[in-house]
């Protein structure tokens, strides 16, 4: 048996300052990334206490060289870097697997509610919308795991994100690690308290795997982008398969899930903010 875990740091608790996700060469980010670590160890000890032989671990918060590779035990593969074909899910397509894992995720950037609430990248997207209607990284995820038939079997968050994945995916046992008072602002579990919770959903996932179904977006697929700034929005206008939506939107017709990563993940990277 195979497990897939994507490991993101908003969703961890004790997690709730920018500070701690995004200024690398601080000590709170330094903390963040200690209880980060704890919260993939736990979800991968949990795998292979479900029965698991490899589990593939994809960094996908920041910079993705968050986690130290030498923590791990032998048998995990350990996803790291920008950037990347599946961004966030890269390696899903990687052989057969019993199930994924989606870990410390978050709200969408249109949330009202929930901590640390974006899409992909906070500074360069307003909104991120498939055939329509705003998605979260997690909805996407899940996606990405479903058209390679992987079934999500479990989650942790805050009780928001959760709360729109058990919607999305009913029945999905889930590990609410904080309950969210704003954006930066959050009731925190105990380090312990939020380790048992984690153990016990992923457990209890890759246990009823068999019964979990996936969730799949047939294609074409409709993308459209929400940029932050209008020159971006115009520059990428100037693509083939473009069109300018708004002055700060963009969109684009796909044949599938994938293509549409690819265009989300690639523009996040490439540089067009000079202006």
């Amino acid at each position: 048996m195979r497990v897939f875990i994507c490991a993101d740091m908003e969703g961890v608790a004790g997690v709730v300052s920018r500070r701690q996700t995004d200024d690398y060469d601080s000590p709170d980010y330094a903390r963040a990334c200690v209880l980060f670590q704890e919260d993939a160890l736990c979800a991968v000890t949990a795998a292979f206490t479900a029965g698991a032989e490899e589990v593939v671990v994809a960094d996908s918060h920041g910079p993705a060289t968050n986690l130290d590779p030498a923590a791990f035990p032998a048998k995990v593969r350990l996803v790291q870097g920008w950037p990347r074909p599946l961004n966030m899910m890269q390696g899903i397509d990687a052989g057969s697997y019993h199930g994924a894992v989606l870990l410390g995720h978050h709200a969408a950037i249109t949330s009202i509610d929930g901590g640390f609430p974006h899409s992909f990248s906070s500074s360069r997207y307003a909104a991120v919308l498939i055939n329509g209607a705003p998605v979260s990284e997690g909805q996407v995820n899940a996606w990405l795991a479903g058209h390679y038939n992987v079934p999500i079997v479990a989650a942790t968050g805050d009780d928001v994100c959760m709360a729109a994945l058990e919607a999305l995916l009913p029945g999905l046992p889930v590990a609410v690690t904080k309950t969210s008072h704003g954006m930066y602002s959050a009731t925190q579990l105990s380090r312990d308290a939020a380790l048992a919770r984690i153990d016990a959903a992923v457990r209890a996932g890759l246990e009823r795997a068999a019964e979990s179904p996936t969730l799949r977006l047939e294609g074409p697929v409709e993308l459209e982008l929400r940029l932050r700034n209008r020159y971006a929005a115009e520059l990428i206008s100037y693509l083939p398969g473009f069109e300018r939506r708004a002055a700060y939107a963009v969109a684009i017709e796909v044949s599938d899930i994938i293509e549409a990563v690819r265009v989300i993940g690639a523009l996040v990277h490439i540089d067009v903010d000079c202006f």
